[in-house]
């Protein structure tokens, strides 16, 4: 693929095509930005642009032995740093091997180029240790640093490094590939999670969590079973109640843009009417509380909470059976 023809974000590649043709490509580079946007690809468009055997210094063949071997990820001067197999973190020992390519000549391409991603995951020890590449890089030497949130990385690293922020797509340039529409909405401006999304998958989500709200939503006292079962329902989903809180979170973004008058603006056009309903059958402020909670819940998950316990609250949250409910107006 040809920079003419990446997804999005048009301006940060003329910028940095523009810097390519005017030799003068900054040493250390931040591409910052949702996941799925093309950081990664346009890093390696970069590593082909500065080692390509045949195009200018703005672009790249796409077909020489330099600009394949970077595809195959078998380029002996373009590494890709990552955290490695049983890893939570990008290891010392991998930022060492690094700075000792540093002085040494490129063994086939023009360039040298170091790949970090995710950047954000080195350790402290690690980012310490990158420093020292990032103060006085040879010449030829070029580090690419990607990171979904800037200021996971050190303020030292960010002051040394040029910043280049990635936006989330148009739906109208993820509906140009020609993906099913529920995917296109659902992407999030996501290109990589629009082309990672199983629809089958979003719909049996989304019908289970919808059941969930409704059955709490339209709850009394006397129903309380009714609402515990529910949740029994959804806590049940051992292998992906997290995806299940993701999809939560989309509805209820939903809901709550129709109870605000932006019907438009939802991201399951085709359920609208269900949504429309459900969201007329309690108040606006009852809706926000439940928003809340759910981010109280995917909180509660990193801590290992009782995720029994965390919907059934969310199901008396929902539908404002007790009085002693977290929030609930007196």
């Amino acid at each position: 693929m040809r920079f003419e023809a990446f997804t999005g974000n048009h301006k940060v590649v003329d910028r940095l095509r523009q810097k390519l043709r005017e030799n003068r490509f900054p040493h250390a580079l931040i591409f910052a930005g949702l996941e799925g946007v093309g950081k990664h690809t346009l890093a390696l468009m970069i590593a082909k642009a500065l080692n390509c055997a045949v195009a200018g210094p703005a672009d790249y063949c796409d077909d020489c032995s330099q600009c394949r071997k970077i595809d195959a990820g078998t380029h002996p001067d373009v590494l890709n740093v990552t955290v490695e197999e049983d890893a939570t973190t990008i290891k010392i020992a991998q930022v060492r091997y690094v700075l000792s390519m540093l002085d040494l000549r490129p063994l086939e391409g023009k360039n040298k180029v170091f790949i970090f991603d995710p950047a954000n995951l080195m350790n402290q020890e690690s980012s310490n240790a990158l420093l020292k590449g990032l103060e006085e890089p040879p010449e030829n030497s070029f580090f690419i640093l990607i990171a979904v949130n800037l200021h996971e990385l050190l303020l030292t690293i960010r002051s040394r490094s040029q910043v280049y922020h990635f936006a989330p797509l148009l739906l109208d340039e993820i509906r140009a590939k020609g993906l099913d529409e529920l995917v296109v909405r659902w992407s999030q401006g996501s290109i990589g999670r629009a082309n990672s999304l199983d629809v089958q998958s979003i719909r049996e989500q989304r019908e289970a969590v919808l059941e969930f709200l409704e059955v709490a939503v339209h709850a009394k006292d006397e129903t309380l079973r009714n609402v515990l079962n529910a949740s029994a329902d959804l806590s049940r989903t051992r292998q992906d109640f997290t995806g299940y809180l993701s999809v939560m979170t989309v509805l209820l973004g939903d809901i709550l843009r129709i109870a605000e008058g932006a019907p438009d603006r939802i991201v399951n056009v085709d359920i609208r009417q269900r949504l429309e309903h459900t969201a007329a059958s309690a108040p606006t402020d009852r809706w926000i509380r439940v928003s809340e909670f759910l981010r109280v819940m995917e909180n509660g998950l990193k801590g290992n909470l009782n995720r029994q316990m965390m919907t059934d609250v969310m199901a008396l949250v929902t539908a404002e059976i007790s009085d002693d409910i977290p929030g609930k107006s007196r």
